[in-house]
């Protein structure tokens, strides 16, 4: 009984995953029709760094709140040899995962917003803010 007690408090608190929508071309005309900002997430179901944002960036309120005003896009890169992943990493300059991606409201991405592999609340932070100033 004890040793059930001790293992059931060590599991982790469950993640609460970000509804985010596949990326799609059309998604971001639409999101630019709509003068709203984008921000892409390029992810790969093997990329441990990717599952970590998952877990401590994307899971948190604040951060969902800022995805829930913008159209939040995620890239799955799992298969790398999928000719439209090599494409959109070559539309937008990928060359390493994870990256996400701040477009503003005209569909061009801002300026010094981009984020590479693990980030923290406060570079998410500062990179969104971006979006608001650079519209």
């Amino acid at each position: 009984m004890l040793l059930m007690v001790i293992f059931s408090s060590c599991r982790q608190a469950p993640i609460h995953e970000y509804p985010w929508k596949p990326y799609s071309q059309r998604a971001v005309a639409d999101s630019i029709a709509q003068k709203k900002p984008v921000v892409i997430d390029f992810f790969a179901e093997w990329c441990p760094i990717c599952h970590d944002l998952d877990r401590t960036l994307f899971s948190r309120p604040d951060v969902q709140a800022k995805l829930s005003r913008v159209t939040a896009l995620r890239v799955d890169a799992t298969n790398q040899d999928d000719p439209l992943v090599q494409e959109l990493a070559g539309l937008y300059g990928v060359d390493g995962l994870p990256t996400i991606i701040f477009l503003n409201s005209h569909g061009v991405e801002v300026k010094n917003s981009r984020l590479q592999g693990f980030s923290a609340p406060d570079e998410f932070a500062q990179s969104y803010a971006l979006l608001t100033i650079f519209k």
